[in-house]
């Protein structure tokens, strides 16, 4: 069954996830990018789609699915053929999948924050919070470096979404001045994601949007 896709994401957010996993199905969807420099996600339109104001905010037939773990569980549902997860045997491996996408979610995710935009969890001095986001940052990119001394992608020898999700949270700390280069093992990681054709074109999409509201 076909859809009617449309994707709010911004700018280096974690929507690069999402538009990768959409340019993995290879179906037609459209995107808007959302420019909370210019208070875009707070504007009145936008919080009609999503009244949290984050993104990504995917419009399935013109209905509003959020937050990163759901749209890519739906998607997997929707399009299996695209394989943005490995076929799960049972009940208990597709809970390991989404114990995976929470763990990301739910902590890799504001560290990454708290690196990148400390602003965002204080109204003091940033350089305290910035400083604790790096220390745990470096906990969880040591149980993902040793992960991956074991195998190539995060569930073996295929890649599959979790990996780009993977991907974006360690980039994103090197905008916070985070120094990834004594994690081997995520440096060839990082290779093997950034030589994806999928991943190419989502950032290529990402930047054309940007860069055509910017002009």
């Amino acid at each position: 069954m076909s859809h009617e896709l449309k994707l709010f994401h911004g700018y280096t957010a974690c929507t690069r996830v999402t538009l990768t996993a959409l340019e993995t199905l290879g179906v037609p969807y459209e995107d808007q990018i959302i420019l909370f420099e210019k208070g875009e996600h707070k504007a009145p339109d936008y919080l009609s789609v999503n009244p949290a104001g984050k993104v990504p905010c995917l419009l399935v037939d013109g209905q509003p699915l959020t937050e990163n773990a759901a749209i890519l569980r739906w998607l997997h549902s929707a399009y299996p053929e695209a394989k943005l997860f490995p076929e799960a045997k049972d009940n208990w491996e597709r809970a390991q999948q989404l114990s995976v996408l929470f763990w990301i979610s739910s902590g890799w995710h504001p560290y990454v924050r708290a690196v990148k935009v400390p602003m965002m969890w204080t109204v003091g001095d940033v350089e305290p919070v910035r400083e604790r986001g790096k220390e745990l940052f470096s906990g969880v990119l040591d149980q993902l470096d040793a992960e991956l001394a074991n195998r190539r992608w995060w569930f073996g020898e295929e890649w599959s979404i979790v990996d780009t999700y993977f991907w974006w949270a360690y980039i994103n700390s090197e905008f916070g001045g985070f120094d990834l280069s004594p994690w081997t093992n995520i440096a060839r990681h990082r290779a093997d994601n950034e030589a994806l054709p999928q991943l190419q074109r989502a950032l290529a999409r990402e930047k054309a949007a940007y860069e055509a509201r910017m002009a």
